[in-house]
Parts: structure tokens; sequence; C-alpha cells
């Protein structure tokens, strides 16, 4: 007994192959989409991190500044006492 393999057989075999190979793609882009997730959600962590540690120097140079900035703003305020003028008249 020969078995005949007709177009129409191959060609329903090569549609079951493809329908399963897409549902393994789809599940494995499923696990990449997760891990990739929490790889950003980690790496948004860590951005933060980085920003805090570096924005704390910088505001507290920030603070110093104003500070320094008030100072000489309030003394250049102040009216600077005149200094009588030491000549003589004749």
């Amino acid at each position: 007994m020969e078995t005949i393999v007709t177009s129409a057989d191959v060609l329903m075999y090569l549609q079951i192959t493809v329908g399963v190979l897409l549902v393994i793609v789809l599940y494995h882009v499923l696990f990449i989409t997760v891990d990739l997730r929490k790889v950003l959600r980690r790496l948004e962590v860590i951005t933060n991190e980085v920003e805090n540690i570096i924005m704390k120097p910088i505001n507290a140079a920030d603070q110093i500044l104003e500070a320094i900035l008030s100072f000489v703003e309030s003394q250049s305020k102040e009216k600077p006492k005149k200094k009588k003028s030491t000549k003589k008249k004749k």
C-alpha cells in the first residue's frame, strides 16, 4: 500500500507547522516583553538614584551661592559711611 501525499496534504501540514511556530514565537515575545519591562523599571530606579547623588552637591552649592549672594546684596544695600576729608581748610 502506497500512501499518496497530495499538495493539499502538504499545504495542511505546513499550515499546522506555521501555527505551532507562531504560538511558540508569541510565547517567547511575551516573556521577552515582561523581562524588558523589569529591566526598564530597574534602569529607571538606578537613573533616579544617580540623579539624586548628582543633584545633592549641586543643590548644596546652589544654596551656598544664594547665601553668599544675599549677604553681598545686604552689604551693598547698607549705606556706606562717608569718611571725613582730612584736608585742612585755609
